[in-house]
């Protein structure tokens, strides 16, 4: 809600000399990383929780006297192709970050990450005064993305579990070699340092993605629930099928295109409908397709490219909201095992 509205219209604003200088940002939100508001502050003047009555005062002003352009989400916006990233680390803070990786043999770019959207993180927020609702249904289950892990650590690749708010830990000696950051080292500044520096990052549609996207930096996304936003044109893409418990089958993806609020638990009864979430096989593919891409050794088929063609047309003309398809690719398995899905 802070960095997707925001860094694009940064970017944009940084190519007008003078501009950016000249900017104020009022952000009505308490900030959720202290470590993105220190960088943010570095590069433009923001006014948030801390100095609430001046935000009030400039907030009301604005709407008479100063010109002003209110921020939405828009994962279609070019300045996310065009434009560079508008923060960076100091050296103070590159120093302390590679610290961390040295205390534990990682290398910049030869590790990733792993999280998952959970309840635990909604009722966190809640217990903190939010009014929330946490949508459970929606969360994919983490030993997938956890036993995903595993395969990937057979491989070579050494994988950082990350989030806040996280559930323990199973404690048993199956994820043994899984790092896991997020109970044991967590901070704002490392989550924000090891999502610039990991080589990409899975996870189960976790809001923690946008930390990669202020970078320009790929990602995996599995279990996504909403079919007509795809994620930025950087990311590999898995969705929740809908299966249509009344015809005994998936809806197709243009079926679930018009099939709004399938994702919510208030609509899913009356609709006949529930999610049927990702599998380690899906979640392993599209990690060694995004691999193996970042390697440039990944092999796209003919196939593949009119796959991917017929998914991003039925995105446009389908969805009624082809604005917010940012451009993310389709799991090239993915879609090869759900061709008869693809109309």
């Amino acid at each position: 809600m802070f960095i997707i509205p925001l860094e694009p219209e940064l970017r944009r604003r940084k190519k007008t000399p003078g501009l950016l200088e000249r900017t104020i940002v009022i952000n009505l939100w308490s900030d959720a990383n202290t470590q993105v508001r220190k960088m943010y502050d570095r590069v433009v003047k923001i006014y948030g929780a801390e100095a609430k009555v001046r935000r009030r005062v400039i907030w009301w002003a604005s709407q008479k006297f100063v010109s002003r352009r209110e921020l939405f989400d828009d994962q279609s916006d070019p300045m996310w192709r065009e434009g560079q990233p508008t923060i960076s680390f100091t050296p103070e803070e590159e120093i302390q970050g590679q610290k961390f990786l040295d205390a534990h043999n990682l290398k910049k770019n030869e590790f990733c990450c792993v999280t998952v959207r959970s309840e635990s993180y909604y009722l966190a927020r809640i217990a903190e005064g939010n009014i929330l609702k946490p949508q459970t249904l929606r969360n994919p289950s983490e030993s997938t993305y956890l036993d995903a892990s595993c395969l990937l650590i057979d491989q070579g690749l050494k994988v950082l579990r990350v989030g806040i708010d996280m559930p323990k830990f199973p404690n048993n000696d199956r994820y043994a070699k899984i790092i896991d950051y997020s109970s044991r080292y967590r901070s704002d500044f490392l989550d924000v340092y090891l999502l610039r520096y990991c080589k990409f990052l899975f996870c189960g549609n976790a809001g923690i993605i946008s930390f990669r996207w202020m970078w320009n930096l790929p990602s995996v996304t599995g279990d996504s629930y909403l079919i007509w936003r795809n994620q930025i044109c950087y990311d590999i893409l898995l969705l929740q099928r809908v299966w249509l418990e009344n015809l005994g089958r998936f809806a197709t993806f243009t079926e679930m295109l018009n099939l709004h609020g399938y994702s919510e638990e208030k609509h899913q009864q009356q609709l006949g409908v529930r999610l049927v979430k990702n599998t380690v096989d899906e979640i392993k593919a599209a990690c060694d397709e995004m691999n193996a891409r970042i390697d440039g050794t990944w092999v796209e088929t003919k196939e593949d490219i009119e796959l991917q063609r017929r998914y991003q047309e039925l995105i446009v003309k389908h969805s009624n909201k082809p604005k917010w398809n940012g451009g993310g690719r389709i799991g090239a398995q993915f879609l090869r095992d759900n061709q008869d899905l693809l109309r």
